[in-house]
């Protein structure tokens, strides 16, 4: 992602025209005026092809234009989408999928079950880890693709214009629930490879109206999108840069919206002329130090990993750094997800932090190799606290920050000795934690944690269709990761965001996106 100064940015919202390389005429001026939002971002994503997305950025722009099967409510509740209803059979290995019929595309071309089936094999067929071909990896046919043998995916069967057949080799009970961005097949297959640069394709209630790489993206009302208006004429996604230029961007007047970084937190919360435009809720977020065993011997022993976590007070960072703007989940599955009883809670206990270091052999620290915790630029106020609690134990953490892209490439390589680690929900299922960051076959697996009757639950669950049985399994999996601990829970803040009267205090959700309907 290609970040913005704020003088470099200011000086855009009073251009006249649009830099080179944007795709529409007269974009810049709708920065300012009535029907429009300019929204804030730090930065804006190198692509929004809607097929290949798997960053956090590019699905909150994407959620103006495109839309999935089933939809979230603030509360996390899965409701319909562009599917009505779904039924599974076979254990979870079939799913029945039946389609709304009032759905037009923004071509204008009506929606039918053929093209979620194209998409299907549209997403496939595109390269990469991205959160569609994850999803899709259990439906028949999907390594026939990947491996260029077959251009159709052989488990998706279209019965009737608005009924779809999916069958899966092994039990997926989380189908349907994953986000698909469905897309206008025909309509891309015209418009060339760069479509996604020049034009949307999906139902969704905004439609792409023009862009300027790393700085802009402008999007219109959907003439064409079903039921009440949207609330904007227009909305304008800008790239407002690191730090706190957001903040001021918003106190200025230049945009009407801006989520706050963790470390300008306090900044605002203590700043009474921000109250009434702070806006937060929980996010639907696991967030972590992860511990690499391979590069430092000492994080291989539970009781090194239970003392670091025993010297984290939680419950102070909640109260004092983010001024009761967080929480703290005492597993890896947000609370909402999953309330499971049967963790105990994370104490701060530095006395038995002491005494486990003791037991490892590394009393007071001593013997432990020194080692490196990398994080992006704008957690170091927070981090500064966890790596001073470790180093007055002796613990020899430092402190290292990192770009952002080059941070996010590196930590998936398992460059680090430790890092921090995140991952946001992108369907409201345990399922999404558990399977997608701690099973033995899952390429998001943080630290290579590998535990046989942890993925035998997994497994099992899988194949459990009605979410009050699946939520038994999810307990005793959550139970075992968390009695081995491969990763250090941290708090996770709320997401917070300064709006301006024109939003609800509901325009943004726990799964980090933006409700645009």
């Amino acid at each position: 992602m290609r970040t913005v100064q704020r003088r470099q940015f200011l000086s855009l919202l009073g251009a006249a025209g649009v830099a080179a390389g944007s795709v529409a005429t007269g974009a810049t001026a709708w920065a300012a005026g009535a029907g429009a939002l300019r929204v804030g971002l730090k930065a804006l994503p190198v692509s929004l092809n809607p097929l290949t997305v798997n960053d956090l950025v590019a699905r909150q722009i994407l959620g103006a234009m495109y839309e999935s099967l089933t939809s979230v409510d603030p509360d996390g509740r899965i409701l319909p989408g562009l599917a009505t209803a779904w039924e599974a059979s076979d254990r979870a290995r079939r799913w029945k999928l039946t389609l709304r019929r009032d759905v037009v595309f923004q071509s204008g071309r009506p929606f039918t079950a053929l093209d979620v089936k194209r998409t299907f094999e549209a997403a496939v067929a595109a390269e990469g880890a991205h959160f569609a071909a994850l999803a899709l990896s259990k439906v028949r046919g999907f390594r026939d693709i990947r491996d260029k043998t077959s251009v159709t995916l052989s488990g998706v069967t279209v019965i009737d214009d608005h009924t779809l057949e999916v069958v899966c080799d092994e039990p997926c009970a989380i189908f349907p629930f994953a986000r698909f961005n469905i897309v206008d097949v025909e309509a891309i297959a015209q418009a060339g490879p760069n479509w996604h640069r020049e034009m949307s394709a999906g139902t969704g209630p905004y439609r792409l109206m023009g862009s300027t790489e790393g700085i802009r993206v402008d999007v219109a009302a959907n003439p064409h999108w079903r039921g009440v208006a949207a609330p904007f004429d227009r909305v304008s996604f800008l790239a407002t840069g690191i730090g706190n230029d957001g903040i001021t961007l918003f106190n200025d007047s230049q945009i009407d919206f801006s989520f706050v970084d963790t470390d300008a937190l306090r900044l605002v919360a203590d700043d009474p002329g921000f109250k009434r435009s702070l806006i937060f809720c929980p996010r639907m977020q696991m967030r972590a130090v992860a511990l690499d065993p391979r590069r430092v011997k000492a994080f291989g022993d539970l009781r090194v990993r239970q003392a670091m976590s025993l010297l984290i007070d939680r419950e102070a960072m909640v109260e004092r750094f983010f001024r009761g703007m967080a929480r703290v989940h005492n597993g890896v599955v947000p609370p909402a997800l999953l309330s499971n009883e049967r963790l105990p809670p994370l104490l701060y206990d530095p006395v038995k932090a002491k005494e486990l270091l003791v037991q490892a052999g590394y009393p007071e620290g001593r013997g432990l190799e020194p080692f490196a915790v990398h994080i992006v630029p704008e957690y170091r106020r927070e981090f500064v606290y966890y790596v001073s609690q470790w180093n007055n134990a002796g613990i020899p953490a430092k402190l290292v920050t990192t770009p952002r892209q080059e941070f996010i490439t590196r930590s998936r390589r398992r460059d680090y000795d430790a890092f921090l680690f995140g991952w946001t929900a992108t369907y409201p299922d345990p399922m999404n934690f558990l399977d997608e960051l701690f099973s033995s076959r899952s390429r998001f697996n943080p630290v290579g944690w590998v535990n046989a009757e942890f993925d035998a639950i997994i497994e099992a669950a899988m194949a459990l269709s009605q979410p009050k049985e699946r939520a038994t399994a999810y307990k005793d999996a959550e139970q075992i990761v968390m009695g081995d601990l491969p990763v250090i829970p941290l708090v996770v803040p709320d997401y917070v965001a300064l709006r301006s009267n024109a939003l609800t205090d509901t325009f943004i959700t726990p799964f980090g996106g933006m409700n645009f309907a």
